[in-house]
């Protein structure tokens, strides 16, 4: 009878047809990709491959093939060497030479949009809110109201 193993033992031996001989790397950026790259660029990207040169040896770095949101890859190119360098800090030794940027959009259409981040209420702004519904009796629809009032003035641009 055999004892129960951690299922993270177990992953290397099935994901190493899928994932070939770099999979290790690929999977431990995979798992850690929102800590590595941070919210906003996770949110707007995916990680699709880690390409190395043809001859593969123990100093060949790889081009990390990425897959953006068309309207942030302006923006991720400006960042493209911090990512890298965080890239690397991950790994532990110069990994990735640099990122190949690919706008597929059947890709980026299935993830989820980045959050939008509320930010708090003004006084006054709270105030306002609540003179506008001290007529409403119900307190379940004023209660209802309230919280859309909230999320509605807090995505306003001041």
């Amino acid at each position: 009878m055999s004892k129960p193993r951690p299922i993270a033992s177990l992953v290397p031996a099935l994901t190493k047809d899928i994932l070939g001989k770099k999979g290790l790397l690929f999977g431990k950026m995979l798992a850690e990709w929102r800590h590595i790259a941070g919210e906003e660029v996770a949110a707007n990207t995916v990680p699709l491959d880690l390409k190395y040169a043809k001859k593969l040896d123990q100093k060949s770095q790889a081009v990390l093939h990425l897959a953006v949101r068309s309207a942030f890859a302006l923006e991720l190119s400006y960042q493209k060497s911090l990512l890298i360098e965080r890239l690397n800090v991950f790994f532990g030794y110069p990994a990735v030479k640099d990122i190949k940027m690919l706008q597929q959009t059947n890709i980026m259409s299935n993830k989820k949009p980045p959050p939008v981040k509320n930010r708090p209420l003004t006084l006054p702004e709270e105030r306002s809110l609540d003179e506008m519904l001290r007529p409403i009796q119900e307190n379940d629809l004023q209660g209802a109201l309230k919280n859309l009032g909230k999320a509605i003035t807090s995505h306003k641009k001041t």
